[in-house]
């Protein structure tokens, strides 16, 4: 679980460095906006504390906690009824995967890349292989069930 939040508060913090803006708060809203867009915090995705954001980027907490007061008044982010902060459903659907799932989702999937790059392959190769193992799955649940055999 540790290594989850690192991991995502280590994309952000090397997405900030790259933005320039008057505060963290402003930077930091930027980047989790640009992290939705483009899929890496998909719906349901849990937002980690704003403690915690503020300890891994080294920032206060209350430039955490006013980047996610945006990120709420925008519609960007939502609040579950349990107080934990979360990317919607585009359609308003809970899109809840729960925490313990998308936890272990990511670290399974940080452990196969890791041991794609141990055995040369490069980033490429590896989104290419993870994306073409999921058009498989989709194919296969798109395929018609096959006849049974009466003989």
């Amino acid at each position: 679980m540790e290594e989850y939040w690192a991991t995502r508060t280590g994309r952000w913090r090397r997405a900030m460095q790259g933005r320039t803006g008057p505060s963290f708060a402003e930077r930091l809203f930027d980047v989790i906006v640009a992290d939705i867009r483009a899929g890496a915090l998909p719906a349901g995705a849990v937002l980690p504390s704003a403690e915690r954001v503020a300890t891994e980027l080294m920032i206060p907490a209350d430039d955490v906690r006013s980047a996610y007061v945006r990120l709420l008044a925008e519609d960007v982010i939502a609040e579950r009824a349990d107080g934990v902060l979360c990317i919607p459903a585009p359609d308003g659907k809970d899109a809840s995967v729960g925490d313990a799932t998308q936890i272990r989702f990511e670290a399974a999937l940080l452990k196969a890349v890791r041991e794609a790059a141990a055995r040369g392959l490069s980033p490429a190769d590896a989104t290419g292989m993870f994306k073409a193992a999921i058009l498989r799955l989709d194919t296969k649940s798109k395929r018609p069930p096959a006849p049974e055999d009466s003989t």
